[in-house]
């Protein structure tokens, strides 16, 4: 059984003119289905504009598709009452590209990596911390770090406090939206080698979702290029990047 699977979504926006009538219809992400196989990274390329965004608000539950359906685990996301989505969602986490938006600046980084525990687990305030400070490490940051605020951290120790809260709980898949785009390129390249030490540390799969090949290819197993709200392409072997045919998928190939 697939770990996700999206099946025939489609999500239209209408767009209204000075007179706040309906004017024209926008679809943004248009019968798209694929499934993610368990310790699998597929990644999931298109330009800005192409529906990756609202594809990502879709599969986390925050806006809901006119047709189509999202399973994960073999439940189907928009069926489920909310403690049973609250149960669910601990298995599926999401690192976001906005790194600082991410977060609440009034909490500390202890407080920002525990709020799954909270959320979560049972456990005494000293067995909290420890396993903070264990995340922190597990993510190459020096448990110091705990008492900072997000303003006195860097793009980058705040992206693996991002990570760190992601995989407290140890989820089944992580969602990857844009993870580097916002950090400069020596820092991108640690970012992923540590999602791909995380990946085989937790058995973790991930849907990578970018606009950059020459990130994406590194960390995935399998390959959808999107367009205009469609699945244009797809590939199941990333060492035959050559084999793409769209004239949207080579041109993606050059920036490599």
């Amino acid at each position: 059984m697939s770990l996700l699977e999206v099946r025939e979504v489609t999500k239209t926006y209408s767009l209204k003119n000075r007179y706040g009538r309906t004017s024209q219809k926008n679809e943004v992400v248009n019968n798209v289905s694929f499934s993610l196989n368990r310790d699998t990274c597929l990644g999931l390329i298109g330009e800005s504009g192409s529906g990756k965004s609202t594809l990502v608000k879709i599969i986390l539950g925050l806006e809901k598709p006119d047709q189509g359906e999202v399973r994960f685990r073999g439940k189907s996301l928009f069926k489920l009452h909310s403690h049973e989505l609250k149960e669910l969602r601990r298995d599926l986490q999401v690192v976001f590209q906005d790194c600082y938006n991410s977060v609440n600046p009034r909490l500390t980084i202890e407080e920002i990596v525990a709020e799954p525990l909270r959320n979560y687990e049972k456990m005494t305030a000293e067995q909290q911390r420890k396993k903070v400070q264990e995340l922190l490490e597990i993510v190459c940051l020096h448990p110091d770090e705990m008492k900072k605020y997000p303003h006195q951290c860097s793009g980058g120790q705040l992206q693996r406090v991002n990570i760190a809260r992601a995989i407290a709980l140890k989820p089944k898949m992580i969602l990857l939206d844009e993870p580097v785009s916002s950090l400069d390129m020596v820092v991108q390249a640690d970012i992923i080698d540590l999602l791909a030490d995380l990946r085989d540390m937790f058995q973790l799969s991930y849907l990578f979702i970018s606009h950059d090949l020459h990130t994406v290819r590194y960390l995935a197993d399998q390959l959808m290029v999107m367009d205009k709200g469609r699945i244009i392409e797809t590939l199941n072997d990333m060492d035959q990047l050559d084999q793409l045919k769209h004239p949207i998928s080579r041109e993606l190939i050059t920036t490599i």
